[in-house]
């Protein structure tokens, strides 16, 4: 990536601007390409849904676009409730003695950000290429279209709760919830059966005594992740992967793109492309090697890799919460602060990701 704003070109006359842009500059490496030449591409910084534009070595523009599902209205509603739960009789049955009632009732409007993915790319010669913006015409086929990949997602109705339409539209690769531990076994059983999220151990002057404050989130509609997606800069989906929300690798084998993603159950999927939309085939799928637990406060991680790698805990919105350095074998990380929600987990090794999963703080 170039983080100028202006190439220029020398002459006689002095330095003229051959090529001005804002945002960043990429490169489409020339076997990447049918006809082996190299191009740049440069992402707007601002706007929404991004332009991205393509150059050829004269600097003209070859392709200008954007994602068509990028800039697509959506509302997100979240609910918090409370009720109060009573850790002994004194008068009154334990358990539950109020109603959930509502504390916060908020609807956000959003818009869809579709991003163009980024992953390693290997072929037969052995030649390896990282890239932070990955668009090619050879990836899928050695057409003339240029292509990217992008996760796709479903907007889910406002009407909706995200769980419910979760379940409903599984795969079977559903995202691993971690229940968390309290460090009291009868604090950890009032929370599954109350299905609450956390508490607070308050002193209730109405009562005189000490009692849980209970707390539950719910959301309706958002954004779901179903696969993957090849797309050609005219929008056309050339190629859909289900059960995966990214691709972490690349290989060019004897003619053909395989590519590996993350399941939504922590496991490790390898796909066969063909050339059109229908010949693609799942080849194998395993467990991957990073595992995540959640006790009390902490999360754990389990790494098999060789401990060279650093952990990130972000947010749906990429917002990045934790960066801590994985060491092979276990590794905590400090999780106290976060609400409940969907969290990403991702393992990098020299500025790249090559294991990921979500999970859900409960």
């Amino acid at each position: 990536m170039i983080s100028l704003f202006t190439l220029l070109s020398v002459s006689a006359y002095g330095q003229e601007p051959v090529l001005t842009y804002s945002g960043d500059l990429y490169f489409i490496p020339g076997n990447m390409t049918k006809a082996g030449e190299a191009f740049m591409v440069s992402v707007a910084s601002s706007g929404t849904p991004k332009t991205y534009t393509i150059y050829d070595g004269d600097f003209k523009v070859v392709k200008s676009f954007t994602d068509p599902t990028s800039g697509i209205p959506y509302q997100e509603r979240n609910i918090k409730m409370s009720c109060i739960y009573e850790l002994e009789a004194g008068g009154t049955t334990r358990g539950v003695v109020s109603n959930w009632e509502v504390e916060e009732d908020q609807t956000v409007e959003n818009v869809t950000d579709s991003k163009i993915q980024s992953f390693e790319l290997y072929d037969d010669n052995n030649n390896y290429h990282s890239r932070s913006l990955c668009i090619s015409q050879t990836f899928f086929n050695t057409d003339d279209d240029f292509e990217y990949v992008r996760t796709r997602y479903d907007i889910i109705p406002i009407s909706t709760k995200y769980e419910d339409y979760a379940k409903e539209h599984s795969t079977g690769d559903n995202i691993p919830t971690v229940n968390p531990s309290w460090g009291n076994e009868e604090i950890d059983a009032i929370m599954r059966e109350t299905g609450a999220d956390y508490f607070d151990h308050i002193y209730d002057a109405e009562r005189g005594k000490y009692v849980l404050k209970l707390y539950k989130n719910v959301t309706y509609g958002g954004l779901y992740s179903t696969g993957v997606e090849v797309v050609s800069l005219d929008g056309t989906v050339k190629a859909y992967l289900p059960g995966i929300t990214s691709i972490s690798s690349a290989y060019n084998f004897r003619g053909k793109c395989y590519v590996r993603g993350r399941g939504k159950d922590n496991t490790n999927v390898l796909y066969l492309l063909g050339n059109n939309t229908t010949d693609i085939k799942e080849v194998s799928r395993e467990k991957a090697g990073l595992s995540i637990e959640k006790v009390g406060s902490n999360l754990i991680v389990n790494n098999t890799q060789n401990g060279n790698q650093v952990v990130v805990v972000s947010n749906m919105g990429g917002q990045i919460l934790r960066n801590v350095k994985a060491a092979q074998g276990r590794t905590v990380i400090p999780v106290s602060g976060l609400q409940s929600g969907i969290y990403n987990i991702t393992l990098f090794e020299r500025s790249t990701p090559i294991e990921s999963t979500k999970i859900i703080l409960k």
